[in-house]
């Protein structure tokens, strides 16, 4: 989840246990970073509290291919509704938030009050349009129009780095937007796609006329299914696309939206390999082919630095397969085929859940369950620590994507009796 009105909820990304910590012990081996709230614990011999091997074919048997290949063909239509929403409806515009400017800045000082009435005078002026418009290169969207990276609190570690509060997600090429404003400097425009809205840099979108939006919402959809793709034209490099991302393709191959000197966009033929028809058909092993890639990338809040926050990683795996999902956690486990659960999480979700077909969670954070392991379920997650104290202001640095069970805090040298499943209150099917 990367949407500011979550800030507060952000810290439970931290949280994956409700520690119970008896005194803190000290390493000569780590590198400590204090705060006035708490502390960073960062030592690459962490890993040793994953509780369960980081190999996810360990699962292949378990997953029941059945178990979405029925509904497949329907949920990716709902996709593609969605997706084009940006172009197809004629809602109303959602306005850009204010600013307050109580931030610090990427120099963690606090904003001077040149830079908060810069940041205003941006928003206020916006210019506003109506027109529609497509990604062509993966761009950040920003709470508020400015590159600045804005942190709420340097002495607490759930709002300074890398908790950077202008950030609304990373934006993917190929995704359809509305345009509802220009910033005054002319640099930003403020769009909404069909999971959420921010301003992005002028460069990294192109405007799309009807003839365009035909054309492209005919051909044949694709979605890349590798990370690190890189397209060419013409032999030269164009772009690059993760997992997750949606392109077209015509009898000659791949097509890329590019901009032309008029602002608008056109289709360009391109060569890449690493993308395959949308819906990618679910079968074990390409539910394990997908989210194999994600074990070990790093956190990245948002989608920072093209990397994958929580919410991010189970949106681009569901993507990958036709399955429409929300971009924060709160909302991807909600509604249809959301359970609530009890202190006995990790019974009801080991009896019921479906592995790859499960997301299981909590007030700001959301994980991926893929099977059991010695009867435990195992979640994958991209995580950015575990506490170590009973305050639940200090915590291990674990940022990154791991696999853990259900009992994943019982092996923490400073806790006692304490695992994630006394934590875990949603489960949703998908």
């Amino acid at each position: 989840m990367a949407f500011s009105k979550y800030r507060r909820l952000a810290v439970s990304v931290f949280l994956l246990i409700a520690a119970c910590t008896s005194p803190e012990t000290e390493y000569s081996n780590k590198l400590v970073i204090t705060h006035k709230s708490g502390k960073c614990f960062i030592d690459e011999s962490y890993d040793a509290i994953l509780d369960v091997p980081q190999n996810l074919r360990f699962f292949t048997s378990q997953i029941n291919e059945k178990d979405l290949r029925s509904r497949q063909k329907e949920l990716n239509k709902k996709f593609d509704r969605l997706f084009f929403y940006p172009w197809t409806s004629k809602n109303k515009e959602i306005s850009p938030a204010s600013f307050s400017g109580n931030y610090f800045g990427e120099n963690l000082h606090k904003l001077s009050r040149k830079d908060v009435e810069y940041i205003r005078n941006n928003i206020k002026y916006r210019s506003p349009i109506r027109e529609k418009g497509i990604i062509i290169r993966n761009t950040m969207a920003k709470l508020w129009p400015t590159e600045s990276q804005l942190f709420s609190n340097l002495k607490n570690p759930g709002d300074s780095y890398p908790f950077d509060s202008n950030i609304q997600s990373l934006m993917r090429l190929g995704t359809p937007v509305k345009i509802a404003a220009v910033s005054k400097d002319g640099l930003w425009v403020f769009v909404s796609s069909y999971v959420f809205s921010g301003w992005i840099s002028m460069h990294d979108v192109a405007y799309v006329n009807e003839s365009f939006i035909k054309t492209y919402m005919a051909n044949p959809k694709v979605v890349a299914v590798k990370d690190g793709i890189v397209i060419r034209h013409k032999g030269r490099f164009l772009n690059r696309a993760d997992i997750g991302t949606v392109l077209v393709r015509d009898k000659k191959g791949l097509l890329c939206p590019h901009k032309n000197f008029d602002g608008y966009a056109k289709l360009v033929s391109c060569n890449a390999s690493g993308f395959s028809q949308k819906p990618l058909e679910f079968t074990a092993q390409n539910a394990i082919k997908i989210a194999e890639q994600f074990l070990g990338q790093k956190y990245g809040w948002g989608g920072y630095l093209n990397l994958r926050d929580c919410s991010m990683l189970t949106m681009d795996y569901c993507t990958t397969f036709g399955i429409p999902l929300a971009r924060n956690g709160n909302a991807q486990l909600s509604g249809e085929g959301r359970v609530n659960l009890s202190k006995n999480s990790a019974a009801f979700i080991s009896r019921h859940g479906k592995p790859f077909l499960t997301l299981v969670g909590y007030k700001g954070h959301v994980m991926l369950y893929v099977g059991k392991y010695r009867n435990k379920p195992v979640f994958l997650h991209n995580v950015w620590g575990a506490p170590k104290t009973s305050d639940q202001k200090s915590r291990y640095v674990v940022g990154k994507t791991v696999l853990t069970t259900s009992d994943f805090g019982k092996n923490i040298k400073e806790t006692k009796n304490c695992k994630l499943a006394d934590i875990i209150t949603m489960m949703r099917f998908i």
